[in-house]
């Protein structure tokens, strides 16, 4: 493992011993050697990350795509947007804002617009909707997922070259194909939210007993699969399992 960059810079948990293997961490050197790690994201001590969490206590993982391409937004968590720290600060990131409305959804069976929800945020930035609705400020949010809870946020990609997305995913694919394969088959019992055609296709070929398919939280359409407007609601339906809001 010395030999990897990226391993050195985390502390591995025992339960992906298994999975790294000789042939494993010569996939990961390779890709060190064909990227210029200088100018990629996110940091080397936040790519591989997940390795740091317990493989057997993980109950959902949540399939992302790339990680985003501008400096310092990545975390090396699916969906975290580094540097946001209130509901109220101004982003883009429409996933991020449907997420939002989709625990929303799962909380009080009530769809609300993202600016809906604003208007109702309170000072403190907790949530506080009709006194039924709290959540944890968006730079608290995910890190509570997956020190407390055990939630796997996972890219397929886990680095890109900065202002160039997807730039690196075809290097990293033979790894996560493995990555994924090991996963479920390590822990079988894992919930996985599959979100968008990238998320389905990929794990096509792997025998996954527990997972929920729905468009990707960018596109909220009102079919039949959407992730707000569908039958199935990821964060209702692992509610039991996961406490998504922090509080």
């Amino acid at each position: 493992m010395s030999n990897s960059y990226f391993l050195s810079q985390i502390s591995i948990h025992k339960s992906w011993n298994t999975f790294l293997s000789n042939e494993i961490i010569y996939l990961i050197t390779d890709i060190e050697k064909s990227i210029s790690i200088e100018k990629s994201t996110p940091k080397p001590n936040l790519t591989l990350r997940f390795l740091e969490m317990d493989l057997n206590k993980i109950p959902v993982v949540i399939l992302g795509q790339d990680p985003y391409p501008q400096a310092g937004v990545a975390t090396g968590r699916a969906f975290e947007v580094n540097g946001l720290n209130s509901w109220h600060d101004k982003f883009r990131n429409v996933s991020l804002k449907n997420i939002l409305r989709c625990i929303y959804k799962a909380e009080t069976n009530k769809e609300l617009k993202y600016s809906e929800i604003l208007s109702r945020l309170n000072e403190g930035d907790r949530l506080v909707m009709d006194g039924d609705f709290k959540i944890l400020p968006p730079n608290q949010l995910f890190r509570y997922w997956s020190e407390h809870e055990n939630v796997l946020l996972l890219n397929t990609a886990f680095t890109c070259e900065i202002g160039k997305p997807n730039s690196h995913t075809k290097l990293w694919a033979p790894f996560t194909q493995k990555l994924l394969q090991f996963i479920a088959t390590a822990n079988p019992d894992i919930i996985w939210f599959l979100w968008g055609n990238n998320a389905h296709q990929i794990v096509n070929k792997i025998e996954i007993s527990n997972k929920i398919e729905t468009t990707h939280p960018m596109m909220c359409y009102q079919r039949e699969n959407d992730i707000l407007y569908g039958q199935v609601n990821p964060f209702k339906k692992t509610s039991q399992l996961v406490n998504w809001t922090g509080i």
